[in-house]
């Protein structure tokens, strides 16, 4: 296995923790957090709206509150729906990567903590 190959591994594991596949992975990993070390932030992300069939409202959710919306054209999605919950990562305040969620969890809060 190549260099590259440990690296695209190394994102998708992290990818699938963010998702919260499990109990933990979704109490640790699901909240929106910072890694300064990359300069990405994770958010839930909760489609507001979509305008004229072009640009997506997102809405940008850290411990189950509203801290900022992204506009984004609706071509940066493969596929994109009114109230599609995401797990979004921003690098350097613009979009990086996301995830579908099947259902927006109930806490994106830190290991419960306020």
């Amino acid at each position: 296995m190549t260099g590259s190959n440990q690296l695209s591994r190394r994102t998708a594991l992290r990818t699938i923790g963010a998702l919260g596949v499990s109990t933990v992975a979704a109490s640790t990993a699901v909240s929106a957090r910072s890694d300064p070390s990359e300069g990405a932030d994770q958010y839930i992300g909760v489609v507001d709206r979509i305008v004229d069939g072009r640009y997506v409202v997102l809405l940008l959710e850290e411990d189950n509150q509203v801290v900022d919306q992204l506009v984004l054209d609706v071509d940066e999605f493969d596929s994109i729906e009114e109230r599609d919950v995401l797990v979004v990562i921003l690098k350097d305040g613009e979009l990086y990567r996301y995830q579908h969620l099947p259902e927006k969890p109930e806490s994106t809060g830190r290991n419960g903590r306020n």
